[in-house]
């Protein structure tokens, strides 16, 4: 019977002793740590589109810890925080940079760390940083295309344009010459008129004038000329 016994606990040791060496390794690869030589910064981002769990977390290339949870906050905007368990003896300084950058165009995402250049006050625990996603090159040509193609687009719109008002100003020129000569002419055919008006006045203000003339010197005779 106690043999029984022993060779029980030898199976279960058998079995229980490679499940804790396992959950340690887990734990480990997801940067967990039971001596407490980790701690927990948390990373503000505004979707979850590059982050996710395990994504590795490294300064100057090498890795000091992943990312374990991801939380949501819903005000005063929907984002979320990753919380990223980095090793406690890297030293990492408030306003320092996260850069959320693929290893390569089709790789796995990773959160590279690089400190302020003016260093302050050492992240603790629990601090919370800005994440700044980089943009690969593949993303970078595709937004230059477009400027691109949008660009050659405005170009032909104001060649167009040029070449239409080009043919608009012609138009007025003409428009504007034609109506000069018509006036023109208006005022050359008034010009007429207006010298043989005055001349007709100018002549029946004479008679006038003699008839006047004639009335005072001969008053009588002007009266009773046509009674002879």
């Amino acid at each position: 019977m106690a043999k029984l016994e022993k060779n029980e606990l030898r199976v279960g040791l058998f079995i229980l002793i490679p499940m804790v060496i396992l959950l340690f390794f887990i734990m480990l690869k997801l940067g967990y740590s039971i001596a407490g030589s980790t701690i927990d910064i948390y990373l503000k981002i505004d979707s979850l589109t590059s982050v996710k769990k395990g994504t590795p977390v490294k300064i100057k290339g090498y890795t000091i810890g992943r990312v374990v949870e991801l939380i949501p906050v819903y005000r005063p905007a929907l984002h979320f925080l990753a919380t990223m368990r980095i090793q406690k003896e890297i030293e990492l300084y408030e306003d320092c940079s996260a850069i959320i950058q693929n290893q390569n165009v089709i790789g796995d995402p990773s959160i590279e760390l690089k400190n302020p250049e003016k260093k302050g006050l050492l992240l603790s625990d629990h601090d919370v940083i800005e994440g700044i996603e980089y943009v690969n090159l593949e993303a970078i040509l595709q937004d230059v295309h477009v400027l691109l193609t949008t660009l050659s687009k405005t170009v032909n719109i104001f060649k167009q344009i040029s070449l239409d008002s080009r043919y608009h100003l012609r138009t007025l020129v003409s428009n504007l010459s034609s109506s000069v000569s018509n006036i023109n002419r208006i005022l050359a055919d008034s010009q007429k008129d207006i010298i043989a008006v005055m001349s007709a006045f100018r002549q029946t203000a004479q008679t006038m004038n003699e008839i006047s003339k004639e009335l005072k010197k001969h008053p009588l005779k002007f009266l009773f000329k046509g009674k002879k």
